[in-house]
């Protein structure tokens, strides 16, 4: 929990930071228009004589000078050497931000106590202090800083310029009107964007609980479909995954002709083995051999199932008669190399397996199913004939070759 706060105060600096960063290189850009602006207008068109603005307009040398030195060092702080928030300097971007907004403000100040000629001495300051708490996002104590330094400098000039009379008396009113409502202004944003920024991390937070919801469930399908197709004994496919294998094949038929094996796989005298040493040996039995079959259709990029019972089937797509060949010879050694004891098999004294396979091109959808029924056929040949050995026949044109 203090974890979680913790990471949202350092995600409000952050974004606030970020936002004023912003919003501190657009006034400074603003503002140096405008003093550029005042400055032509005050000592350019009032050397116009027949503009006749010598008394009109007044904005010294000395006042140009200080706010382009400012704004200058200002924008070779965020527009040149690109000034980046990060965790490591959040503490130096919020003092950046006070000294700016309290400089900002100050200077205002200076000069509201010196160009008294054309305008109300108390129109910069509050320009500026105005845009500042409005535009800004400031903590309380940035404004409060910034006006405990610059309105006292305001005051004493503008005391020093009048003494303590009628005009001065009704500035200190106007100040300490403005004042307060420019720290409303700004306590209004600051709260305002702060709420938005709980909100969008309430969001976040929704969204991210969501997305995780939402992988669980993608997963816990995920298993339910993948229990759904698989042998629990053996985990191998089970009929339903080896039927939906062979739509699949089907549609592929439609499209253009290809390969198709398929492998039937009978072990020996299994009835035998589970009347002898019981059913859970005969278990132990058909996994090992599903071990077998799984790596198999690993090598070799094919379907392996559990047919039923002890029988298995292995489907192959685009493999040619070689290869059906060469996996027939594969699962059947494999086997006996397990050299599982079976004292009552007819045919060896370990587990053997029979072994029916047929491998046809196809070009039409049905041809599958009789590439399965030859299979079939093949493996009933094999346990005809003494078992513990393999029969191959390829199809052409639903004609055995």
């Amino acid at each position: 929990m203090i974890r979680e706060m913790d990471n949202e105060q350092t995600l409000m600096k952050t974004e606030v930071l970020k936002q004023n960063l912003q919003k501190i290189s657009f006034l400074n850009k603003v503002f140096t228009i405008v003093i550029v602006s005042l400055f032509i207008l005050t000592n350019v068109l009032s050397n116009i004589p027949i503009l006749n603005l010598d008394n009109l307009l007044s904005f010294t040398l000395m006042h140009f000078v200080v706010f382009i030195l400012f704004n200058l060092i200002i924008y070779y702080l965020i527009d040149i050497r690109k000034l980046h928030v990060k965790d490591e300097n959040i503490n130096k971007m919020e003092f950046f931000v006070s000294v700016y907004v309290t400089l900002f403000i100050t200077i205002g100040a200076l000069v509201s106590t010196r160009e008294l000629d054309i305008y109300n001495p108390l129109l910069i300051y509050t320009l500026i202090l105005l845009s500042c708490s409005s535009f800004l996002i400031l903590t309380a104590k940035q404004v409060a800083i910034s006006l405990a330094i610059s309105s006292p400098i305001l005051l004493s000039g503008l005391y020093m310029q009048h003494g303590m009379n009628d005009i001065f008396k009704l500035q200190i009113i106007y100040i300490l009107s403005v004042i307060p409502i420019a720290f409303f202004i700004s306590q209004s944003i600051y709260y305002s964007f702060k709420r938005s920024i709980k909100y969008q991390v309430e969001m976040m937070k929704e969204a991210q609980v969501t997305r995780n919801l939402t992988k669980k469930l993608r997963e816990a399908n995920r298993k339910l479909e993948l229990q759904a197709s698989l042998d629990p004994l053996t985990n191998l496919h089970n009929r339903r995954a080896y039927n939906e294998y062979l739509k699949g094949l089907q549609i592929k038929a439609k499209e253009s002709p290809f390969y198709v094996s398929v492998i039937m796989i009978d072990v020996d005298c299994f009835k035998l083995y589970n009347d002898t040493y019981g059913h859970t040996e005969g278990d132990n039995v058909l996994v090992k051999i599903g071990e077998i079959l799984n790596d198999l259709a690993d090598e070799y990029n094919c379907l392996a199932s559990r047919w039923g019972g002890e029988e298995f089937s292995l489907l192959l797509a685009d493999k040619e008669e070689v290869v059906t060949k060469e996996i027939c010879n594969k699962v059947k050694m494999r086997i006996e190399q397990l050299n599982i004891p079976h004292c009552q098999s007819m045919i060896a004294d370990y587990v053997t397996v029979s072994i029916g396979a047929c491998t046809t091109y196809i070009t039409e959808p049905s041809e599958i199913y009789t590439c399965i029924k030859k299979a079939d056929e093949a493996l009933y040949n094999v346990k005809e004939n003494g078992r513990n050995s393999f029969e191959h026949c390829y199809v052409e044109g639903g004609v055995s070759v």
